[in-house]
């Protein structure tokens, strides 16, 4: 669950980046350099800010992102690349990613008692059939020796 809200921990960054004066970049550098290497929001940042220095269409790496979440950070940061403020916006976005994080947090928790059967079937459920049965094959395998 560590990668669960990789936007999330970025645009912390930059926001915590313009509010002590510091521009986008920084925040960018910081979050790269704590994100791990297989990270794939942190690979997509990179592709972004070398299409963005290299003037190549950065439009193309945000269009291979899924996620409409990430897309709008991605837009965020090229509005501020560009010299726009985003302050504002990326107060908006923190929120929708937040209750984006939530609902996915709440998924992730339904979806736990459903992948808890898996050991239950798999290990305990054989093993109480061993139990169960177990005697009762011993004792017909004996009596049919005889």
């Amino acid at each position: 669950m560590e990668g669960l809200a990789p936007p999330l921990k970025c645009l912390i960054e930059i926001q915590s980046a313009l509010q002590n004066g510091e521009v986008v970049r920084q925040g960018l550098a910081r979050y790269l350099q704590t994100a791990g290497v297989n990270d794939p929001f942190a690979t997509d940042i990179r592709k972004f800010l070398f299409a963005w220095e290299q003037g190549q269409d950065w439009r193309a790496v945000s269009a291979t992102i899924q996620s409409a979440h990430r897309r709008a950070l991605l837009d965020l940061v090229a509005m501020a690349l560009s010299g726009q403020p985003i302050l504002n916006h990326l107060e908006e976005l923190r929120v929708e990613l937040i209750n984006a994080v939530d609902l996915e947090i709440r998924h992730h928790i339904e979806m736990l008692p459903i992948k808890m059967l898996v050991p239950l079937l798999f290990f305990q459920f054989p093993s109480f059939l061993l139990l169960l049965f177990g005697p009762l094959l011993s004792r017909l395998i004996t009596e049919l020796n005889q």
